[in-house]
């Protein structure tokens, strides 16, 4: 009942790519919310991993002085964040959302029974389909394996090697009713659904959560209310 099971019929995620938008559509800035989880939903919630050291994004802000709002980028108001790698004990992970963390989005997401996760061909190697790309799930610009999973957080994956706790990427129910999208570049996740569902996930105290909109530009460069580091070049 419990299995994680490899899909080798990528069709069920056959409805993601058409509702992405390009990752720099004309007349965008950066990276849009569009085109990291599918278009179309009533709300989008931008969910923020949680640092390393027990902090929250908005004590880490306060702390440097900065301000905490839906597009605040960890490399603006973490002062010690040189853009170089993450340590696991300060910094929020990227491209992995963490599993309490992502039980408590999953709370809150309508439905029962099993789900679909799919997880980034390009986390480690697989020990089967790698390389036959007739068995990835297309999204834009990334490509995935998928699974049938049980309702609940799942950090190891069959044929992942090596392993290591490894969130999935993108989470839907069969229905398609909502989507989580956690991008490979990024330390915060997003949730599309209703907007009953985003007002309770924006009401959950153990998340730390802004609403956010699909031209919404979630690069380092999003972030125009901090003073961006010296080290950050190439923003508009």
């Amino acid at each position: 009942m419990d299995e994680v099971r490899r899909l080798h019929d990528p069709g069920v995620g056959d409805w993601l790519q058409p509702r992405l938008v390009e990752w720099r559509a004309a007349g965008a800035r950066g990276v849009p919310v569009g085109a990291v989880v599918p278009t179309g939903y009533e709300a989008v919630v931008r969910v923020l991993h949680p640092p390393g050291d027990g902090r929250t994004w908005a004590q880490v802000a306060a702390a440097s002085g900065c301000l905490i709002h839906p597009l605040a980028q960890w490399c603006c108001i973490a002062a010690d964040f040189r853009g170089d790698g993450r340590h696991s004990d300060i910094d929020p992970d990227e491209g992995s959302v963490p599993a309490s963390t992502l039980g408590a989005v999953l709370d809150h997401c309508p439905g029962e029974g099993r789900l679909y996760q799919a997880v980034w061909d390009g986390f480690g190697s697989w020990t089967e389909g790698r390389h036959e790309l007739g068995e990835l799930v297309r999204g834009r610009g990334r490509d995935y394996l998928v699974f049938e999973t049980p309702r609940a957080p799942v950090t190891r994956w069959p044929g992942m090697q090596p392993h290591w706790p490894q969130s999935a990427n993108l989470v839907w129910p069969p229905d398609r009713a909502w989507c989580i999208a956690t991008e490979i570049d990024w330390d915060s996740t997003l949730v599309a659904g209703s907007a009953a569902m985003c007002r309770a996930l924006l009401g959950d105290a153990r998340l730390e959560a802004f609403e956010v909109h699909y031209d919404d530009d979630l690069s380092w460069c999003g972030d125009t209310l901090n003073p961006r580091p010296g080290w950050l070049t190439g923003c508009p």
